[in-house]
């Protein structure tokens, strides 16, 4: 008679249904449960992410406008080339941001004017601003009259919002939600 240690091993070469229903399980919980932590991610990053473009172009402008000794004014475009309006009041949706010399000093981009700096903002973000479609830095550093308002920014169906206060004088305060 042979023993034990005379016959070859067996080795198993697949995974049993138990295994693989375990393993299949788990993918599952897993999947359901990081999918929306990363899209809430994304969101915020987003948010985050456009607040952050919108401050260095505020910050940018009223450098511009202190060193050039100028009036700078930083309005909502479509298509980039353009200001939608040099409308004062009411809260507007910014998909695109045009920064601009005023040398006329009325909102809306002559021949005469310099375009500095366009940016768009990314489609699942919402950038609304409060004072109509522009704002204007004076060769102080300061904002003209109508122009200390808020942006709120806001990514997807988050409930958190970003908001960007401009006082007076022309500084940037962020505000958290």
């Amino acid at each position: 008679m042979k023993s034990l240690s005379q016959y070859p091993q067996a080795h198993q070469l697949g995974l049993s249904l138990l295994e693989l229903l375990v393993a299949m399980v788990l993918v599952v919980v897993l999947t359901t449960v990081a999918v929306p932590s990363f899209s809430a991610l994304l969101e915020t990053t987003r948010q985050e992410s456009t607040a952050e473009r919108l401050k260095t172009h505020l910050a940018l402008a009223r450098i511009e406008a202190v060193s050039r000794q100028a009036w700078i004014t930083l309005c909502r475009t479509e298509d980039g080339e353009q200001c939608v309006s040099d409308s004062l009041s009411g809260t507007t949706q910014w998909h695109a941001a045009l920064m601009f010399i005023d040398t006329e000093r009325n909102r809306m981009v002559a021949d005469s004017d310099k375009r500095l700096r366009v940016d768009r903002f990314a489609t699942p973000v919402s950038v609304h601003w409060n004072r109509g479609d522009s704002l204007t830095y004076q060769p102080d550093g300061s904002v003209t009259g109508f122009s200390n308002g808020t942006f709120r920014i806001k990514a997807g169906q988050s409930e958190s919002e970003h908001r960007l206060v401009i006082s007076m004088a022309g500084r940037v305060r962020e505000e958290l939600d």
